[in-house]
């Protein structure tokens, strides 16, 4: 029976990888030996040396090819899109691991305070599809001053490697990225040398010496800078204003049972709220008391659980769709690396599921 796979189940997606299906795998003419001559060799002029891995399915007509690096794995993809009716594709669908290459992206900004709108903003000008994956956390659990993005860049474009909002840096990263220049923000190559202006982007001058007008670097527009940029929805904060008085903002505090209010809301000073101490009372000790085996005090012990246990007790009952929406959304870089490494270990006819859960298990 025909394998009937449109795309790749998210366990076992691989880079740079190809899904060849035969639609009929009984026929011995659509075989290994078919697909490597006919299809990768002949077809896409790719070389054995640089096919990395073949991971073969006979019985369901199914080949997952891995090429030996990103520049061999978009050349077959580009001659695939030109030449999508080859003759010598007949009986067969081929597709990548990665529908429309899509990245993950992680943004680090050296100022926590920089709106997460305006990052999305900027690297939504490279990209066909954005969208936030969440906040990257350290191991113990405090944010790192990163995110974590999924994208599809637009046709020969990425991202800069750093850019600027205001006076703050924000990197990028991303697997398979090219050679980048911090001082001009321009792809192709790096600072060591560079002499291309930081301002109009046009070689031979420093930013100093360059005529033009400085643009905002958020808007890209001249005529004004970052700080007072009129596409930025930055909402002033409410302020109470008290005459003669600094104003500061205000947050309301409720009174409490058991507290008491020191001075008057006035311009004298802010309200003071202390706390009264509660009078301890001695308790009178019983004489010649006598201590049973009945009468002492039952100690429960409570097993605190890992969170790799708490993790796979709150997993084990999801389905699989809602167990890889959780990885994808993954935000610790390490433990993520590890997800994906088990499941591209796992042999295809193994429970995926069971091995990730096991793997989530362990974590401490």
């Amino acid at each position: 029976m025909a394998a009937r796979e449109d795309s790749v189940p998210v366990f076992i997606r691989v880079r740079n990888s190809v899904r060849i299906v035969a639609d009929v795998p009984s026929n011995l003419e659509q075989n290994l030996a078919y697909i490597v001559h006919r299809i990768l060799e002949e077809f896409g002029r790719v070389s054995r040396r640089e096919i990395l891995a073949i991971q073969d399915y006979p019985k369901r007509g199914v080949y997952d090819v891995t090429f030996d690096g990103e520049g061999v794995y978009k050349s077959f993809l580009s001659i695939l899109e030109e030449n999508p009716e080859d003759p010598r594709l007949k009986g067969f669908k081929i597709f990548p691991h990665f529908a429309e290459e899509e990245v993950f992206l992680v943004v680090k900004s050296y100022s926590p305070f920089v709106p997460l709108k305006e990052i999305e903003v900027v690297i939504g000008r490279y990209c066909k599809k954005l969208s936030f994956v969440g906040k990257i956390l350290n191991e113990l659990g405090i944010w790192t001053s990163k995110y974590r993005f999924k994208a599809v860049f637009q046709k020969g474009m990425y991202p800069p490697a750093r850019f600027r909002l205001g006076t703050v840096n924000i990197d990028c990263y991303f697997n398979g990225m090219p050679e980048f220049c911090k001082r001009c923000r321009q792809h192709g190559h790096v600072m060591e040398g560079c002499n291309f202006c930081q301002n109009c982007g046009k070689e031979g001058h420093a930013i100093l010496n360059c005529t033009l007008p400085r643009k905002c670097n958020f808007c890209l527009q001249e005529g004004h800078l970052y700080a007072t940029c009129p596409k930025r929805k930055v909402k002033p904060e409410k302020v109470v204003k008290v005459a003669g008085k600094l104003s500061l903002p205000v947050e309301p505090v409720p009174m409490f049972s058991g507290e008491e209010n020191i001075g008057q809301a006035s311009q004298e000073g802010p309200t003071v709220k202390r706390v009264k101490p509660k009078e301890k009372k001695r308790k009178k000790e019983p004489e010649d008391t006598e201590v049973s085996a009945s009468s002492e005090s039952v100690v429960t012990v409570v097993e605190s659980f890992s969170r790799g246990e708490k993790l796979f007790e709150a997993y084990k009952e999801k389905s699989n769709k809602e167990i890889a929406e959780i990885l994808e959304a993954w935000s610790d870089e390490e433990e993520f690396q590890g997800i994906h490494e088990c499941i591209s270990k796992t042999p295809e006819n193994k429970d995926v599921r069971a091995a990730v859960l096991s793997h989530i298990r362990k974590f401490k």
